[in-house]
């Protein structure tokens, strides 16, 4: 990744400097993050995600200028005063911080799917915008997608300079695909699991892998079939759901939840883009457990608002089994992921119980699955990252020995440390 600041503002670099050395003592690898002069009047990031980065901080600011072929142009306005209808049909290459829509501060874009997004967040003073700006140029360099660089910056604010924001307190509020009332109805409202209660946790894309691995002693199981024009899927479906309550398992189904539904399932996995669709009330009316599936900051903000019953974070390593719409996260973002959920989780704590349990049951309770390439080589070092479970694909059904694979993966997922109580000072910073 090579960072072109303009001559113009070339203290930033300076600041972006301190927070690449923060990166750095959290694990990442910033060695190859060069630095250098723009020839032009805008950042500029040349790398696998390639940006032009113009902002109202600098006097040059026009929000006009041709970018480098090849490149996204983003407009940052710090200092916005745009109208709710010029929000409304917001360019997808501009981003407002700290602007006021329908009554609220937020920073606003617009994502990739066209969807508009929402971070809340107040106007920030000159000497903010700038820090603002170093952790967002600086996530971005770090290969962080928008949303999680922009939830980055705005926690970053909320910490000292010399601190990596790691607390759920810290982060901010973020606007999903749900409304307001549906996500104020679904909250605390999925059972809870026992974080011990998951253990090993293979995905699988038929029935007689399920049968076979309920019959080795597997108690979490999840039923993956990728191909909705599939013949036999409901009688699938509805024979996992048989098969999961004869063993007393607990047997998830992925994505089809309108079956598991109608079939009465123990749980059901949904992708983030199912958030849109999925009928989350009639779920949880029906006492259905819930998995959601995280790829960052951003989606697991998502879903700690939501309060499923688990939160998968992945992918960790490369992985073959499906298309994924983000990079393998590796250890250092797994562990960090990890500790956000557990401050969230005692954050969450201490809010107003609800009509089914009390918060803090449903928040000490909700565990993390890591996902993605794990196998015997590398599970150690997952499970060091604090995560409750592992979720296996190809460690379990390209294995030449089934049972042993279970079973070697079920020894390192069993002797994992024992988990990070926050300490005095983090339960202190979380309850504020």
């Amino acid at each position: 990744m090579k960072l072109f600041i303009p001559a113009h503002c070339i203290e930033l670099t300076g600041a972006v400097q301190q927070v690449l050395l923060l990166a750095k003592q959290q694990g990442f690898a910033i060695e190859s993050i060069e630095l250098g002069v723009s020839p032009t009047q805008s950042i500029q990031l040349l790398g696998q995600h390639r940006y032009s980065l113009q902002t109202d901080l600098f006097p040059s600011f026009s929000g006009s200028e041709p970018s480098r072929q090849n490149l996204a142009a983003i407009a940052i306005g710090y200092q916005s005063s745009t109208s709710d209808s010029d929000i409304d049909n917001l360019s997808p290459a501009t981003l407002l911080i700290g602007a006021t829509y329908k009554g609220q501060q937020r920073d606003i874009w617009r994502h990739t799917d066209g969807e508009l997004r929402f971070l809340s967040g107040a106007t920030l003073s000159p000497a903010q915008a700038w820090h603002h700006l170093a952790w967002l140029v600086t996530a971005l360099c770090l290969e962080f997608p928008l949303e999680d660089a922009l939830c980055l910056a705005r926690a970053a604010l909320n910490v000292s300079r010399e601190t990596w924001p790691k607390e759920y307190v810290y982060f901010p509020t973020v606007q999903s695909c749900l409304s307001e009332e549906t996500e104020q109805t679904v909250a605390f409202s999925f059972p809870s699991l026992a974080k011990q209660s998951l253990g090993l946790y293979p995905v699988v894309d038929n029935i007689a892998w399920l049968e076979t691995l309920l019959k080795l002693g597997i108690n979490t199981l999840q039923l993956r079939i990728k191909n909705p024009q599939q013949t036999d899927l409901e009688q699938q479906i509805v024979r996992a759901i048989e098969l999961g309550r004869q063993y007393q398992a607990q047997v998830f189904i992925n994505d089809y939840w309108r079956l598991a539904l109608k079939h009465g399932a123990f749980g059901v996995h949904l992708g983030q883009e199912d958030l849109q669709t999925a009928d989350l009330h009639a779920l949880a009316k029906a006492n259905i457990h819930l998995g959601l599936s995280t790829h960052g900051y951003f989606e697991l903000l998502t879903a700690l608002k939501i309060r499923p019953s688990y939160i998968a974070l992945g992918h960790i390593f490369p992985t073959t089994t499906k298309q994924m719409p983000s990079r393998p996260q590796g250890l250092v973002r797994l562990a960090l992921y990890q500790q956000l959920v557990a401050s969230g989780s005692h954050y969450l704590s201490s809010a107003p119980a609800s009509d089914h349990k009390s918060s803090i049951e449903q928040a000490i309770a909700l565990p993390t699955v890591a996902i993605g390439g794990i196998d015997v080589t590398n599970i150690r070092s997952v499970v060091e990252c604090g995560v409750a479970s592992v979720a296996v694909v190809r460690a379990i059904t390209e294995a030449d020995d089934v049972h042993a694979a279970v079973k070697h993966l079920q020894a390192e997922l069993a002797s994992k440390p024992q988990e990070r109580k926050l300490s005095t000072q983090e339960v202190a910073d979380v309850n504020g």
